[in-house]
């Protein structure tokens, strides 16, 4: 626990906030990470008991996310005025078929709307063909850490050891943030993706061991 909060104390130091209109939000000079005082609640994830396909959820009652910074989640005409959003690899170890999308997702302003997005892997870890998406409202504000959102799909199949990616989006006037987790991923590589235009196309995947968003599909 000492090293996770060591870690995203870090992880603050080094980014340069500028206020933003939000109540005690803050963004990063680039715009793709979010911070907020921290509220009074939990802090860890309202998890479903779900028995999920594949999980980056941490179970722990304590120190299982930095509940207060994260991944910047904006529709195009939010006050960020940019699109960002992120996506995650992941690469089931069994063939399986899901039928939902799940993210740990903070709101900060707009509608709570989110997109959830399952893609293929385009060969050199990176997001490539989009396969499904579903839209789910995020019930949880930022800062209060860090409520999970379900997002419907419909019967995809997934085959064993073979990449994927889930991509964490948003439209309209929304703003929302991927918090961070930094307890069960230390020492556990995924690989991220960040898009700026709403996911039409995405960047180089950037091998993470600690600050990435939690996700599961079931």
């Amino acid at each position: 626990m000492l090293k996770a909060v060591l870690l995203s104390t870090a992880a603050l130091a080094l980014i340069a906030t500028s206020a933003n209109a939000a109540s005690n939000v803050t963004l990063s000079k680039d715009g793709r990470f979010t911070s907020v005082l921290p509220h009074s609640g939990k802090s860890a994830p309202a998890h479903t008991g779900a028995k999920y396909v594949v999980s980056t959820v941490d179970k722990s009652k304590v120190g299982a996310y930095f509940c207060c910074y994260g991944s910047t989640i904006s529709g195009p005409s939010s006050i960020i005025g940019a699109a960002y959003g992120v996506a995650e690899q992941f690469i089931p170890t069994s063939a399986a078929t899901v039928s939902k999308i799940v993210a740990g997702i903070g709101y900060v302003s707009g509608d709570d709307k989110v997109t959830l997005t399952l893609y293929a892997d385009n060969g050199s870890n990176s997001p490539g063909a989009k396969i499904a998406s579903g839209k789910a409202t995020s019930t949880t504000e930022f800062g209060f850490c860090c409520g999970l959102v379900t997002a419907r799909i419909g019967s995809q199949n997934l085959k064993a050891n073979t990449p994927y990616w889930v991509g964490i989006t948003a439209s309209g006037a929304d703003w929302n943030a991927a918090p961070f987790q930094v307890n069960n991923e230390v020492n556990d590589y995924h690989y991220l993706a960040n898009t700026s235009n709403g996911g039409s196309t995405w960047g180089s995947g950037y091998s993470e061991t600690e600050y990435n968003p939690a996700i599961a599909l079931e």
